[in-house]
């Protein structure tokens, strides 16, 4: 039997072992381009989204980096980029009605199509009601 079985037995822990700091600088290494190949993807998913030219996912990073919480405002903002898009097309057209209600004349003077309306009364002055 080998000293080093393929598989590390899970009934008991791991109570004893070699150290080797050889083994911890060459993990090291590797780790470290592991981070620097994340931590650019990162950058560039940070550098490609941003709104109003401000990073708003480092923010977010810079509060948290639970994965639940990341994925869970992710979802909420799927959620509400839905919302916000009926909740501002119904407040343009609230805007546009209280508008109206404050200045109707100026409404009707700016939006009326009273060409119709000043053709039926000019008709109707040169030919009579009779008609």
């Amino acid at each position: 039997m080998s000293l080093y079985p393929e598989k590390v037995p899970s009934t008991e822990p791991i109570r004893n072992f070699q150290f080797s700091i050889e083994a911890g600088l060459a993990a090291k290494a590797e780790i470290a381009a592991q981070i620097d190949n994340i931590s650019e993807r990162i950058d560039k998913i940070i550098d490609h989204f941003s709104v109003d030219d401000m990073p708003v996912i480092r923010f977010i990073l810079n509060m948290t980096h639970d994965k639940e919480t990341l994925k869970g405002l992710s979802k909420a903002l799927d959620r509400i980029a839905e919302l916000v898009e009926v909740h501002d097309n119904l407040t343009s057209k609230m805007k546009i009605i209280e508008h109206a209600e404050k200045d109707p004349s100026w409404f009707a003077c700016t939006f009326g199509d009273f060409s119709s309306s000043f053709d039926n009364d000019l008709t109707d002055r040169l030919l009579g009601d009779d008609i």
